[in-house]
C-alpha cells in the first residue's frame, strides 16, 4: 500500500517527537519505602500501598521530574488532593489519544471502555475498527490537531494521552472541565520492554492489573528467550534502517528502542554509538559512504522497490537493494492504512524481535516461520 502524503508527514512528526537527549533520572516522590513495580520502563513508577495504588509519571524532557502523581483505587482515599489525582477504576468510559493504547487495550481485552479515539480509522484491530465503523467508537481526528471542546463532549471518565515536552494548551480546558488526564508517555522509552511495560497503567486504570502483570511477565520472558536464540547464530549481520524524504535520510538514534531491537537480534548497526533515542537526521551521502555495504535494509517505509527508486534512485547503490533484502513493518495493515507495528508492536515486543531474528537468521527458524509485522519489498 503506497504511503500517502499526510501518512508520511504524520511518520516523521512520530520520528520527530521520540527525540530525547534528557537524562534516565526519576525523580520519585514517595516518602515510604513502597517498591516501584516497575522495572523496564523509566517514564513511570507504580507503588502499591494497600487500599490504593500511587503512580507517578515522569516528563523525560525536565530531567524525569514528577509530571504527575495518581491516587487509584475503587473507593476514595483521604487526604488525596495531597497525594495526587484521584482516578476511580475500573474506568468505563475512556478517551484515548494514541493508536499504541488501543494495542494495550486489545490484549486486555478491554476495547468496550473506548468512547473515543484519534485516527479511529487507522485503528488495526478488526473488532475495534468494527466498532469504530459501527459508531460505538467516535473518531477524533489526527491527535496533532484535536478539540478540546470535542473531548469534553464525550463525558469520558478519563483521557489518556501523551505529551511532547510539555503539556499541550488543551490540557487545562480538559481538566478544568473535571475530566483527570493520565499521561501515557511510553514512546520515549528506549528499551522495547519499557514500551510495553506501560500495559501495567492500563491494566491498572481498566481493573485487570493482575491480567496486565501476567502478560507482561509472559512477554519478558518470551522476549529473553528470542535474544538467548539470537546469540546462537553464527553471523552477526550489518543493517540499514530508514529512508530519505526531501533529501534528508532518516535513521534511528543508536540509543532508540529500534536499535536496541537489533541489538538484541545479533546484528551490527552503523549509529549504535549514538546516543539519540529517536529519529535521526542524516545526509544521503553520509549513509551511503557509511552502510552502502550493509547486509539487510529494515524499515523503508516503501511498498515497493520501484517506489524506492522513484524517491532516491541512488538507493540502488545499496548492498541490500541489489541483493532483495528490504523489509518494511507493512504486513499488517487495516483498509485505511492504519499498520498494526504502531498498535499492537508496542506491546508485543517479543514478537518484533522475533521477526528480526527471522529475518537476519532464517536458519535458526523452521523453514514454514513466518514474520508477523515485516515483509520483504518486491
Amino acid at each position: 500500500m503506497k504511503s500517502t502524503d499526510k501518512q508520511m508527514r504524520i511518520y516523521l512528526v512520530l520520528l520527530f517527537i521520540l527525540v530525547s537527549a534528557c537524562s534516565n533520572n526519576k525523580k520519585s516522590q514517595q516518602e515510604d519505602n513502597s517498591t516501584n513495580e516497575v522495572k523496564y520502563a523509566n517514564g513511570f513508577a507504580l507503588y502499591n500501598k494497600g487500599n490504593y495504588y500511587a503512580v507517578e509519571v515522569f516528563n523525560p524532557w525536565n530531567n524525569y521530574e514528577v509530571l504527575e502523581k495518581y491516587i487509584i483505587a475503587d473507593t476514595l482515599q483521604d487526604n488525596v488532593n495531597s497525594k495526587g489525582k484521584f482516578i476511580k477504576i475500573p474506568v468505563n468510559r475512556a478517551v484515548f489519544l494514541s493508536s499504541t493504547y488501543i494495542g494495550m487495550l486489545s490484549v486486555l481485552k478491554s476495547s468496550d471502555v473506548i468512547a473515543a479515539s484519534s485516527s479511529a480509522n487507522w485503528i488495526y484491530d478488526s473488532t475495534i475498527y468494527q466498532k469504530y465503523l459501527n459508531g460505538d467508537i467516535v473518531n477524533l481526528g489526527n491527535d496533532l490537531t484535536l478539540n478540546a471542546e470535542a473531548i469534553i463532549g464525550q463525558a469520558p471518565d478519563i483521557v489518556m494521552k501523551y505529551i511532547y515536552q510539555s503539556p499541550d494548551a488543551a490540557d487545562d480546558i480538559i481538566k478544568s472541565a473535571g475530566i483527570p488526564i493520565v499521561y501515557n508517555i511510553e514512546f520515549m522509552e528506549k528499551h522495547p520492554l519499557g514500551r510495553a511495560e506501560w500495559i501495567k497503567l492500563m491494566g491498572l486504570v481498566t481493573g485487570k492489573k493482575q491480567k496486565a502483570d501476567s502478560i507482561f511477565s509472559v512477554i519478558v520472558r518470551d522476549y529473553n528467550e528470542y535474544c538467548t536464540l539470537a546469540k546462537n547464530a553464527s553471523t552477526r549481520p550489518s543493517v540499514l534502517v530508514g529512508n530519505t524524504y526531501k533529501g534528508i535520510w532518516y535513521a534511528v538514534g543508536g540509543n532508540s528502542f529500534v536499535a536496541k531491537l537489533i541489538n538484541d537480534a545479533n546484528a551490527e548497526y552503523h549509529w549504535m554509538s549514538d546516543s539519540t533515542s529517536g529519529s535521526l537526521p542524516l545526509s544521503f551521502e553520509a549513509v551511503l559512504q557509511k552502510q552502502k555495504d550493509d547486509n539487510f535494509w529494515l524499515n523503508a517505509n516503501a511498498s515497493s522497490l520501484a517506489e524506492i527508486m522513484n524517491i532516491e534512485p541512488r538507493c540502488t547503490k545499496f548492498k541490500a537493494f541489489q541483493s532483495g533484502k528490504v523489509y518494511h513493518y507493512n504486513k499488517r495493515v487495516n483498509p485505511e492504512g492504519g499498520l498494526d507495528y504502531y498498535e499492537s508492536g508496542v506491546v508485543r515486543p517479543d514478537l518484533l524481535l522475533h521477526d528480526l531474528i527471522l529475518i537476519l537468521h532464517p536458519e535458526l527458524f523452521e523453514a514454514s516461520e513466518e514474520t508477523i509485522y515485516w515483509k520483504k519489498i518486491e
